[in-house]
């Protein structure tokens, strides 16, 4: 069994992008750590959150998306397409690896 565990970065996948920055840095205050092309990260002690733009998937928006750390990117996607899993989202290696369970959540999934 490989070892999911869930780190302090949470993304915010939409492709309102520019309201969703405005909404977190203006009416909730958070300050921006770093800014790039269709991504802005926020600090949010304890937790990172990002902003990306994305386009809908199907007929849903990504929303959040947690992450998980694993030690082998590859077993853990081949674990979790075993127990029910649709990968959403594979761009390998330190890019997006997203994942949706049987229950509708959303992880990206990061090999540490």
């Amino acid at each position: 069994m490989i070892p999911f565990r869930f780190s302090n970065c949470v993304c915010l996948s939409t492709p309102e992008h520019d309201r969703a920055v405005d909404f977190y840095r203006n009416v909730l205050g958070l300050t921006v750590r770093k800014s790039g092309p269709g991504s802005v990260e926020f600090s949010a002690n304890p937790y990172r959150l990002y902003i990306d733009r994305s386009e809908s998937h199907g007929n849903q928006s990504l929303g959040m998306v947690l992450e998980m750390s694993v030690p082998d990117l590859e077993a853990a996607r081949a674990e979790l397409e075993k127990a029910g899993c649709t990968v959403v989202r594979w761009e390998g290696k330190g890019k997006d690896c997203y994942v949706r369970d049987p229950f509708g959540a959303v992880f990206n999934l990061w090999e540490e």
